[in-house]
């Protein structure tokens, strides 16, 4: 995936690496939609790159589950904000697990291709659209969201669910990140 950052084999992990990896194992489970070790137990994506960080991987596990496991936000709505963030940031890792998810969410093939590319899908509700207008914008825009994007925000979404949109963004902006640095690409 990375020859940035290798992936570390199970065996050869540290002691902190290993309690890291179990609570990881522990948040997906056995059955999660899309691959994030390969065959040799090996954790892949973002996943690899933090075992080389150890004293931030049960941190950002926790920041992670946190920021995507908000109540307020529905299902297609953040899959649509996380495609945002791809379609800014070019994470192919990220996109593979996304598409995955989004259509395991309701959301249709055409609806996850234009998202990745920065566009919106006629299809949307509005709802849908200022969540992904607003994530699309915090991503690109490194800046202040505009005023009007703003007040649309706040009309359609009101400010706990702008809140917890921005606190998504943040999260996977951060993971692409990660990611862009290891040039880690989307598994085979």
């Amino acid at each position: 995936m990375s020859h940035r950052f290798p992936p570390i084999p199970p065996t050869d992990l540290s002691p902190d690496q290993r309690v890291a990896t179990t609570k990881l194992l522990q948040m997906f489970g056995d059955n999660p939609v899309f691959k994030y070790k390969d065959v040799d137990g090996s954790l892949m994506g973002p996943y690899s790159i933090l075992l080389y960080t150890p004293s931030l991987i049960e941190p950002w596990i926790d920041l992670a589950s946190a920021v995507t496991k908000q109540a307020m936000l529905e299902p297609r709505g953040k899959e649509l904000a996380v495609l945002a963030v791809t379609a800014v940031y070019s994470a192919p890792y990220i996109l593979y697990a996304h598409r995955l998810i989004g259509a395991s969410v309701g959301l249709s093939e055409n609806e996850i291709t234009n998202a990745s590319k920065g566009r919106l899908s006629e299809s949307l509700t509005e709802s849908e659209i200022v969540t992904y207008t607003i994530a699309y914008e915090l991503a690109e825009g490194r800046g202040p969201l505009s005023e009007g994007s703003w007040d649309r925000a706040v009309m359609v979404l009101g400010r706990e669910k702008t809140a917890s949109i921005a606190h998504l963004v943040a999260g996977y902006v951060y993971t692409c990140i990660l990611l862009n640095v290891g040039a880690v690409g989307a598994p085979e």
